[in-house]
Parts: C-alpha cells; structure tokens; sequence
C-alpha cells in the first residue's frame, strides 16, 4: 500500500510522469498518490500504451515497472534514453538482482528502485531527478535556426548545414511541433511520400541529414521513437 505520510511533499511541482505498470492496484495507488502531490500522471498497463502516451503529450520523468505483459521494460528505457531527451527514467521493479540493476543502469535508467516502494520514497525520487534536469535544462545553449530563406540549419555554436527543400520542409514541420513528435504518416502526408512500411522516404530524409552534421561532428537532435514519431528535441528559431 502507498504510504500517504505527508513530510516528502516538497519538490518542483507539475511534473508530467509516464507511469508503465501493469499491476492495476499498484499502478492506481502510486498514480493517486504523485497526483495528490500536484503531478500529472498518465498510467500505462503495457508497452502498447507506452507508446500511445508518447505519441499524445511530452513527459518529464518515466516509472517503468521491468515485467509487462508485451515487452521488456529494460527495452522501453533504452529506447526513451537513445532517442528522448530530457527525460527521467525510474525503473521500479521486484526484480532485486545485480545482473538486473546493472541491465537498467546499461538500458538507461536514472534510478533503479526495487519494490515494495511506498509513496513518499517514490515522490522525493521524482522530484529529486526533475530538479537535476530542470537545472540542466536551464543552463542550456542557445536555440537552434533554421533559414527557410537560406535554406541553412545552424547549431547553437554556429557550425551550419545546408538543406535540400525537401529536408528543410521536413525540419519545419518538427520545429513546428515544437519538440513534440510528428507520426511517420503526417511526415509523409505533408511530404508527398508513400507510408506503406516498405517505404524509406522519411528514413532517406534523417539519414542525410545525420550524415551531413556528422561530417562537421554536429550532434544534431533528431530522434526517432518506433510507434509514436520523430522529434527535433531542442529549441528551433524559424525564420
């Protein structure tokens, strides 16, 4: 049962957690209790929701429970610590094992708590973790510029790419989501590709334009979530 002791209320408030359990009670009481706490809680029973949650909203800090019904929660860490950033990964999970905790630390996770967990131990570990990354995020560089006129991208420390039309449309249409992620379907909707999944218009897209900034060893933010889309996860000025 989730503790409800009121002492570990103090921390960054509004923090958007992604909530991967599949142990219903478990899941709805820890849910309840970082909602009473002034956070938003999405729950997900499954791998399948995960994604679905991804594709609607953005998250600050992801609880994944290791044993789902459809997938390995070892597995949806590693893929949120490739290809999102500025996210907490909490693994929480029965399985105490060294070999385990090491398998989450390699997937990506932040924290590795094994349960039983009570509620005041999970709040002052999510808040601990989004102060770390909401000061990262603070002292972050400058935005990113994409010349729609120029036909440029251009880092925050000024190294620059030059774009084809068709991928500095492709980068508008993430800079206009803002950071969120745009499905492969719109992607090819709006670029006048075929979305059968043989198809490799998108992927095309991202490869060259990965190619083009490791060239000049530019880390560009371009990351990819199967299931839910692709995502320019910095800051963009569109000119």
């Amino acid at each position: 049962m989730v503790s409800q002791t009121q002492n570990a209320d103090d921390g960054p408030k509004g923090i958007r957690i992604l909530l991967v359990e599949d142990e219903r009670d478990l899941r709805q009481s820890f849910a309840d209790y970082l909602t009473l706490r002034g956070n938003t809680v999405t729950e997900a029973s499954s791998g399948l929701e995960f994604y679905r949650a991804l594709r609607k909203q953005k998250f600050d800090v992801a609880i994944i429970d290791v044993n789902l019904p459809d997938i390995s929660g070892f597995e949806l860490a590693g893929e949120l610590a490739r290809e999102t950033e500025g996210i907490g990964i909490v693994m929480l999970t029965a399985r105490a094992g060294r070999e385990d905790r090491i398998s989450g630390y390699s997937a990506g996770a932040d924290l590795y708590l094994t349960k039983p967990v009570d509620g005041d131990e999970l709040l002052l570990a999510v808040n601990n973790l989004a102060r770390r990354l909401s000061e990262k995020t603070s002292v972050a560089a400058a935005p990113w510029k994409l010349d729609t006129v120029g036909y440029t991208l251009t880092a925050p420390d000024g190294t620059q790419i030059e774009l084809t039309g068709r991928e500095l449309d492709f980068l508008k249409l993430l800079g206009d989501a803002g950071g969120n992620p745009v499905s492969r379907a719109v992607l090819s909707a709006e670029l006048g590709y075929d979305d059968r999944p043989e198809a490799r218009g998108i992927d095309a897209i991202i490869q060259r334009l990965k190619h083009k900034a490791g060239a000049i060893d530019m880390d560009l933010p371009i990351k990819t979530i199967r299931l839910v889309g692709t995502s320019f996860t910095a800051t963009v000025e569109i000119r």
